[in-house]
């Protein structure tokens, strides 16, 4: 048995302050969220970057800087991120077009909330 008493994280507080947009410190967010999802980060960091230089253009990778802050301000919280699984569970699983759209404007409410999270 442990000495340590256990405990329990309140699932509305994030597991950790909101990272800096940076290559950096996402890698480490997105590893600390989704173990399974850094190898993607790295995948689309590197087509990114060779965008970026094809195109002589900062615009691919402020996109991807800012897709994979969403991704990791989505899950930083725990609630959050059981909602964000349960809505793409029963719009995946809708059986009725307004069944779709009603989960449907609950995910995009999510995608906007953690948006303005990390524009701030």
């Amino acid at each position: 048995m442990s000495a340590h008493p256990v405990h329990h994280r309140d699932p509305d507080e994030p597991l950790f302050p909101m990272p800096p947009l940076t290559e950096a410190a996402l890698r480490v967010a997105v590893t600390r969220v989704d173990l399974s999802a850094a190898v993607r980060f790295e995948q689309e960091f590197h087509a990114a970057w060779q965008e970026a230089v094809q195109t002589d253009s900062t615009v691919p990778m402020h996109t991807f800087l800012h897709r994979w802050g969403v991704f990791v301000a989505l899950r930083r919280h725990p609630a959050r991120a059981t909602r964000l699984a349960e809505l793409e569970r029963a719009v995946a699983e809708a059986t009725t077009r307004e069944e779709a759209r009603t989960r449907s404007s609950e995910l995009a409410a999510l995608l906007d909330e953690a948006a303005r999270e990390v524009a701030t």
